[in-house]
């Protein structure tokens, strides 16, 4: 695998663990996960909330889990690619139900656009 390559996976990847395991950890062991605000919610929906965010993080650590032997983890990083891919697919689905979020929202659209092409397109070779 050419240098470049391997920064791009590895940069991709550890960006992706992070900005999904410490989140997902931090919500899923809060005391009012997914509370905002002053709604009140039921114990049903909290714990939907913290299986979302115990999936969050679980993703996180696929990634992170990915760059230990990134030239053998081909079927992690495209499975990394299809998770990031779906998600790209909801964002869409939900600016043609729900209307144009906010510039946040448009800029994680973009990334995780970026990440799933990059995951699909330029895995580690076989």
């Amino acid at each position: 695998m050419v240098l470049i390559h391997k920064i791009v996976l590895y940069g991709l990847l550890g960006l992706v663990g992070i900005s999904l395991l410490i989140p997902g950890l931090m919500e899923l062991l809060k005391l009012e996960p997914g509370n905002p605000g002053f709604m009140l919610i039921s114990a049903d929906a909290k714990n939907q909330f913290r299986a979302l965010y115990a999936m969050m993080a679980g993703v996180g650590i696929m990634s992170l889990w990915a760059c230990m032997d990134l030239e053998s983890a081909r079927k992690l990083v495209l499975s990394l690619g299809v998770i990031m891919a779906i998600t790209v697919c909801a964002r869409g689905y939900s600016i043609f139900v729900d209307g144009m979020p906010r510039a946040i929202s448009q800029l994680y659209l973009f990334i995780e656009t970026v990440f799933a092409l990059v995951f699909l397109l330029w895995p580690p070779p076989a």
